[in-house]
């Protein structure tokens, strides 16, 4: 494992020394190094294409984006107060990236609608306990992938329900050692070990599974420690948010309930799917949820519906039915999409990756005792 890269304390534009830093400061500034490093080379890849070049500008933009939104959510309270100079150097960086990739783009024949087109997809799935989150992530990367996208499916919760989803094992998918790298200053005590890229994690250390999937997890809990989980939650959080390869689809399910939105366990999303089920509880604990996501799009998605309403003020843009198919696929612990690839809740899915790829060309349809309508 690599030590640390960290910026030195004295400002070298300046020859002066800030105020004294903590372990939790170098992480952060460790956190914006790595952001800078994603950024410039993704530059460099656009830059150095000849036919992808608006594909690679609209992902340069994309990312820095999110890097934005995540630095505007985080950068408040001591660590604005102590280090704002260097938090807003970094805001300039940021800005500087996406300014360079708005004009590039600008420059693209024809506009960026195909580079939008290709762009892939990016969605975080959260809710509440039962709602079916699991269920819909992997059958939607599964759809994707049968689709001829590449597909990266990440499980941010310590339960197997995304393996099982996927068909894969449930042992599989976290981070190994080599990944992975001490620092006192993260949370937990480990982060994702400096001399390995977001994409190379990707690249190396992600499981295969069927369709061509590729999956990444927390590790599960095997101990009263919960060491597992602890080691990779922030490397793996680290890949998916500098993952910025615009060939590829990231879906990710998130742990129910509101802890990991507060957390910004979303953060690398573009968009963020709320499944919301029948039951009244489900509902509430959406409308907790959605403050804490106000800042990526959000669309809802009611699951495991009968003949019910819709909850008042939560209306779906895709309904997915109750479905005894997938209901007992899922007591077995086999993925939906192979053990009732048509039925209507699969189907419903289906649907559901339409109207993400394609949001204003995707046909209404309507499923066995399921009612799916866009919403404006």
């Amino acid at each position: 494992m690599g030590e640390v890269t960290t910026i030195p304390p004295v400002d070298e534009a300046t020859g002066t020394t800030g105020p004294e830093r903590s372990p939790g400061d170098d992480a952060m500034f460790e956190s914006l190094a790595r952001q800078a490093r994603v950024l410039d080379a993704m530059a460099a890849t656009a830059a150095g294409s000849s036919g992808d070049a608006g594909l690679g500008w609209l992902a340069l933009q994309r990312q820095a984006e999110r890097y934005l939104r995540n630095l505007d959510a985080r950068a408040r309270g001591r660590a604005l107060a102590r280090w704002g100079e260097r938090l807003a150097e970094h805001r300039r960086v940021l800005h500087d990236h996406r300014a360079e990739a708005r004009q590039r783009l600008s420059d693209v024949p024809g506009g960026t609608d195909t580079a939008q087109r290709r762009h892939g997809l990016r969605v975080a799935l959260i809710g509440k306990g039962g709602a079916g989150k699991s269920m819909i992530s992997g059958t939607l990367a599964r759809v994707l992938a049968r689709r001829g996208h590449r597909v990266l499916a990440a499980d941010l919760d310590t339960n197997p329900g995304l393996a099982f989803s996927l068909g894969v094992p449930t042992s599989s998918g976290a981070l190994p050692d080599e990944a992975i790298e001490t620092d006192p200053g993260a949370a937990y005590g480990w982060r994702l070990a400096s001399g390995t890229s977001p994409a190379q994690a990707v690249e190396r250390f992600a499981t295969p599974g069927p369709d061509g999937v590729r999956f990444l997890a927390l590790g599960k809990i095997d101990d009263p420690d919960k060491t597992a989980p602890k080691r990779s939650l922030v490397a793996l959080l680290e890949v998916l948010l500098g993952f910025g390869d615009p060939s590829w689809d990231v879906i990710g399910d998130l742990e129910a309930g509101p802890t990991t939105p507060f957390e910004r366990y979303h953060a690398f999303a573009d968009q963020v799917l709320m499944v919301v089920g029948p039951a009244w509880r489900s509902a509430m604990t959406a409308r907790r949820l959605l403050p804490l996501v106000a800042d990526v799009p959000t669309i809802v998605v009611a699951n495991r519906f009968r003949h019910e309403p819709d909850h008042p003020g939560l209306a779906p843009a895709v309904r997915i039915p109750f479905d005894a198919d997938v209901a007992d696929a899922e007591r077995r612990g086999v993925a939906p999409i192979d053990a009732c690839p048509d039925s209507p809740a699969v189907q419903a899915v289906n649907h559901l990756a339409d109207l993400l790829v394609a949001p204003g060309e995707a046909d209404v349809r309507r499923f066995p005792g399921a009612r799916s309508e866009v919403t404006p």
